[in-house]
């Protein structure tokens, strides 16, 4: 009878506690990074919406109010005229600055960013995923531009990707302080899309959205409304122009031929005195 064969045992190597903390950040970093996907998308979509409604509000109702303003400028400027500005001697020309010979280094730090930036552009992207991938690597390429990490730059116009970075060639205790760090920027990064996130739901344009679509419900035209009651503040805003122009011109002295006609007459008299003197 043979004997029996052993089957081949797998060995695990238990991992070490910063291996473990290292795979659980990494985790940790993953689901943030997916959250923040969501967000930006949520961001730009509400932008969207409420840029899209701006258009519409301004075309309709923000012109008006522009002529309304202008109208209301017309009639405070007939009550406060503003007075004639004595004209003054124009100031001597300052000597123009001797120019400044640029930094070649700085030179070559503009030239950098601008080949990265125009590799990595989001106006180059493929789709909505590409567009928030390289708007993500600008913001990092603008990071090393303005820390002068002119190596940062070369690397990324070779094809470095700082997100994807996992940091392997480091040290444990390196990568689990890099990863600790893009935690921390993730979360500070999350913070920050909440509270402008909030800003927009809660500003006005955005109420006055809310309002319009409510009031499309019920079959009205909010906007159109307000248009028309501008429209009526304009025709008022004229009337009272006209009005207050015709009231400050009668208010103007009338013309006095007086003053002509005494001096006229105290003329001849002089002459008659200078006459009865000669003779």
């Amino acid at each position: 009878m043979p004997a029996p064969r052993h089957q081949p045992v797998a060995i695990f190597r238990q991992p070490r506690p910063e291996e473990a903390e290292l795979l659980r950040r990494r985790a940790e970093l993953a689901i943030l990074r997916a959250a923040l996907a969501v967000r930006e998308a949520e961001l730009d979509h509400l932008r969207a919406q409420l840029n899209s409604f701006e258009g519409r509000y301004i075309r309709q109702v923000g012109v008006l109010y522009i002529q309304l303003d202008e109208w209301e400028d017309r009639i405070a400027e007939l009550h406060n005229p503003t007075p004639s500005q004595p004209q003054t001697l124009a100031p001597e020309p300052e000597p123009e600055p001797e120019p400044q010979q640029p930094d070649p280094a700085a030179l070559d730090l503009k030239a950098l960013f601008r080949a990265v930036a125009k590799r990595i552009h989001p106006d180059r992207a493929r789709s909505a995923h590409d567009e928030r991938h390289r708007t993500h690597l600008m913001a990092q390429a603008n990071a090393a531009f303005l820390r002068d990490d002119a190596a940062m730059l070369h690397r990324m116009l070779n094809g470095y990707d700082p997100a994807t970075d996992s940091g392997d060639d480091l040290t444990l205790a390196a990568q689990l302080q890099r990863i600790t760090h893009q935690i921390d920027q993730s979360e500070q990064h999350l913070l920050a899309l909440a509270t402008e996130i909030e800003a927009l739901a809660h500003s006005e344009m955005a109420d006055l959205r809310n309002r319009t679509a409510h009031a499309a419900t019920h079959g009205r035209d909010l906007l159109a409304e307000l248009a028309a009651r501008v429209k009526g503040s304009i025709g008022i805003a004229m009337r009272r122009y006209e009005l207050d122009l015709a009231r400050i011109r009668r208010k103007q002295p009338a013309f006095n031929p007086a003053p002509l006609l005494t001096a006229e007459l105290a003329e001849p008299s002089a002459v008659n005195r200078a006459v009865r003197f000669e003779v």
